[in-house]
């Protein structure tokens, strides 16, 4: 059965086995750029695997302070499936308004808007803050990446935002709570890949999104097929592609 791995990063060690086992298995990965630097690689890793690695550009929270700017993103934008991983995460700098973490993240809703392009938003510790700033762009295609807040999931659900969950949904009662509010044509499956989940005895990479989806097909008294193949689903119309 295909799924789709909606978020993980192409540019560790691991990278080239994530892919190559990726397009063995017939696996969609939704690749994701942190910096200038791996965005463009990714774009160059993701040529001649149509279907295989979609890759978003942009520029982390994490490495806001240390960018030069966003001039290259608006051409390297028009390659790409979208744009992400953007957002803010006040652990990593400050994340008000005027600092560089806000700069990037508003600049970078403003490309999503000119090209037509879904985002991926990071929002640890920011989930009302990046809310807000969405809710003033006029992006209509909205991924938020491992938002494992109770009160700030049904916020995103009745904007139609989607909302991906992980493999800490396998063992963490505050995701799987917060999983419960999510509604399932708005679900997506994710590994953020190459993060390795100690409770699981390191594990990583997207051969752990079936298990994400058993989870939550038994959260939910669903079938385990249905839930996957609707996450799956639900990741190509974030995409764009419309039902897979």
């Amino acid at each position: 059965m295909r799924f789709v791995d909606s978020h993980l990063h192409l540019d560790g060690p691991d990278a080239t086995d994530t892919v190559a086992w990726a397009k063995s298995a017939g696996v969609a990965v939704f690749g994701c750029g942190t910096d200038e630097r791996n965005s463009k690689s990714l774009l160059i890793l993701a040529h001649g695997l149509d279907g295989t690695v979609f890759p978003f550009v942009g520029v982390h929270p994490s490495e806001a302070e240390k960018s030069e700017g966003l001039s290259w993103l608006p051409e390297a934008a028009k390659e790409a499936a979208g744009i992400g991983e953007i957002g803010l995460d006040p652990t990593y700098s400050p994340a008000g308004e005027g600092s560089p973490q806000m700069r990037a993240f508003r600049g970078q809703l403003e490309v999503a808007e000119k090209w037509g392009k879904p985002v991926q938003v990071h929002s640890r510790s920011a989930e009302a803050k990046c809310l807000e700033v969405l809710g003033q762009s006029r992006v209509k295609r909205v991924l938020m990446h491992r938002l494992e807040s109770e009160e700030a999931v049904p916020k995103a659900m009745e904007r139609g935002y989607f909302v991906s969950f992980g493999p800490a949904l396998l063992y963490s009662r505050r995701v799987q709570r917060a999983a419960m509010k999510s509604l399932p044509e708005l679900t997506l499956l994710e590994t953020d890949s190459p993060v390795p989940y100690a409770p699981l005895g390191g594990a990583k990479g997207p051969a752990l999104v079936p298990s994400v989806a058993f989870r939550l097909a038994e959260l939910r008294g669903a079938p385990f097929g249905e839930t996957l193949e609707g996450c799956s689903n639900n990741a190509l119309r974030f995409l764009g592609g419309g039902k897979g």
